[in-house]
């Protein structure tokens, strides 16, 4: 009993390696997205070494871009606004968040007590 063999055209081909370019070579995802199995994406790729080349190559694009995404962000940032009180300083916002909710919560207050003296 032979199994069902089963061709991508060029067309499939070239979206595969548009979509491993976005979004990496993971092939439980790009199975998925060719709307085949993963043994059956691992069989294609076995009996087509040219594409799964160009897709390891699509995958080396995808790393290359991601490097320079987090190349040009200041990670910085991202840690001092995640881990506040690991850097011991206030975010320099021009304002400190503490202080702006307590000045937002006293107003509220004030106008809450003001709205029930005016009731009584």
């Amino acid at each position: 009993m032979s199994g069902v063999k089963i061709e991508l055209t060029e067309k499939d081909k070239e979206f595969a390696i548009r979509y491993v370019e976005e979004s990496g070579f993971y092939k439980t995802r790009l199975a998925d997205f060719l709307e085949v199995s993963r043994p059956t994406l691992d069989k294609i790729l076995e009996e087509n070494p040219d594409f799964f080349t160009s897709l390891k190559r699509a995958d080396a694009v995808f790393c290359k871009n991601l490097i320079d995404v987090v190349r040009k962000k200041t990670p910085t940032f991202i840690l001092r606004t995640k881990y506040r009180e690991e850097f011991n300083d206030t975010l320099k916002f021009g304002f400190d968040p503490e202080a702006e909710i307590q000045r937002i919560k006293k107003i509220i207050d004030e106008g809450t007590t003001k709205e029930i003296e005016h009731l009584e």
